[in-house]
């Protein structure tokens, strides 16, 4: 009797080891995400778009790389040329909360960072620094294993120093703002 005992212990153990060993392999697998984000749509020329990676670090917590860019914009007028180009990296955590079968609700924090480079006239360049500060708020809805669509939203703080050739070559000029950003994207899952 003990010794049936003991082989159905060391079984049930057994089976709960390789059970446990295939369900958290499955678990451990990280999940990705990639895609663009389109803000701002409208046709005058000022559309702002930017290109995402995700990575699941654990269970419906994400780490999320964002890349931006918030102006392009050439023009000649006579002799002068002037252009207005900027650009930045956004670096944060998500965490998901489903919502349903299809539907994720996720947040968290974001710290951006953008440059910013523009011809003011011929003699005069204006170059900007911009760091800030924002907190994600979004709905992710899933298709299927593959696809997704989200929408979402982050208001943000920011601060500017730029240097302003109207002033002078030497001089810095700051400005803080507080601006709320929606965005539609397109997702890839794998």
């Amino acid at each position: 009797m003990i010794r049936k005992m003991l082989k159905l212990s060391t079984l049930v153990l057994v089976l709960s080891v390789l059970f446990s060993a295939t369900s958290s392999a499955q678990g451990t697998k990280p999940r990705r995400e990639v895609g663009i984000q389109i803000s701002n749509l409208n046709f005058n020329g000022s559309n702002t778009f930017s290109g995402f990676f995700k990575k699941e670090r654990k269970e419906n917590v994400y780490r999320r790389i964002r890349f931006f860019s918030g102006n392009l914009a050439f023009g000649q007028v006579d002799e002068d040329l002037s252009f207005d180009f900027s650009a930045g990296l956004a670096i944060g955590r998500e965490k998901r909360k489903s919502l349903g079968d299809k539907l994720d609700f996720y947040q968290g924090p974001e710290f951006a960072f953008s440059l910013g480079l523009a011809s003011l006239t011929d003699d005069e360049t204006r170059i900007s620094f911009t760091p800030a500060f924002g907190w994600v708020l979004g709905l992710q809805h899933s298709f299927n294993d593959h696809w997704a669509i989200n929408v979402e939203t982050i208001p943000r703080v920011a601060l500017s120093a730029f240097t302003n050739g109207d002033v002078g070559p030497d001089a810095l000029l700051f400005n803080a703002n507080v601006s709320n950003n929606v965005s539609m994207g397109l997702v890839r899952k794998f």
